[in-house]
């Protein structure tokens, strides 16, 4: 049963990262005004969704956390590794895959709708970040360059907490021969990386992201790699191996507070 824009703002959350001095929370598809299988929370435009639903979707997901809507920072993303400090000098063109923030105000938004949406929070030095980490970002190691931003802050690995949200998981994330040479060329015969499908092969980028996390020097205990999967889970997320660019995108998002 897909929800519509009558239920309630629901976010799913992470007790991997702090209670305390952070507002995050990867929001279900409830309580917004999206239309179709983007009912009813879509907060990205880019694949046709009425600009209007998005805006409106997008402030009450704000007015829900906490925040001001103003105070949103998102990125477009282009599966890759590239990494923005916010301060910094925007690039060009301004497409980058994850960002980071040390100072209070600006919340930090990753889309996704089945690729691994990352947010990261160190309450010691008050830094946090978030990221869009497909599999192309994955393989490339867009969780690695998120440490090391976040490192260049303040941060000691050993102290960042790591929550993966909702996302495709290796149930469902079918794949083909030359993506998963393109893993095994960067990561070996990681355990648990390919699982055997009916069809063909499939890929856990949870495993593949965990292990670029630990090998960074996060402690293992820090992360959370086990969310849900967004194919599976058509009354709660988008996911466009499901539907497509009919469908809806999500989001992580993370401030300090």
């Amino acid at each position: 049963m897909l929800h519509t824009g009558m239920d309630a703002i629901r976010f799913y959350r992470s007790a991997v990262l702090p209670a305390d001095g952070f507002v995050h929370g990867f929001p279900e598809r409830t309580g917004g005004v999206s239309k179709g299988l983007r009912a009813s929370l879509n907060v990205g435009a880019k694949w046709g969704d009425d600009p209007a639903n998005v805006e409106e979707n997008l402030r009450r997901v704000a007015a829900h956390a906490g925040y001001d809507p103003a105070a949103l920072h998102i990125m477009r993303h282009n599966h890759g590794t590239a990494v923005w400090t916010v301060g910094e000098p925007l690039p060009e063109p301004a497409e980058f895959d994850g960002m980071v923030c040390d100072r209070r105000g600006p919340v930090l938004g990753a889309f996704a709708a089945d690729c691994i949406p990352m947010l990261l929070a160190d309450a010691r030095a008050r830094v946090c970040g978030a990221a869009h980490s497909g599999w192309r970002g994955t393989v490339g190691g867009i969780a690695a360059s998120m440490v090391a931003r976040m490192v260049a802050l303040g941060s000691a690995a050993r102290d960042l907490r790591v929550a993966l949200g909702p996302s495709i998981g290796a149930c469902c994330f079918e794949v083909g021969p030359e993506v998963v040479a393109e893993f095994h060329a960067a990561f070996g015969a990681l355990p648990g990386m390919v699982v055997a499908g009916p069809h063909k092969d499939h890929l856990d980028l949870r495993v593949v992201t965990r292990h670029v996390l630990e090998k960074a020097g996060v402690s293992p205990e820090h992360i959370d790699s086990a969310p849900p999967c967004t194919r599976c889970t058509p009354d709660r997320f988008y996911s466009y191996r499901r539907d497509g660019k009919a469908g809806g995108v999500l989001m992580g998002f993370i401030g300090l507070a």
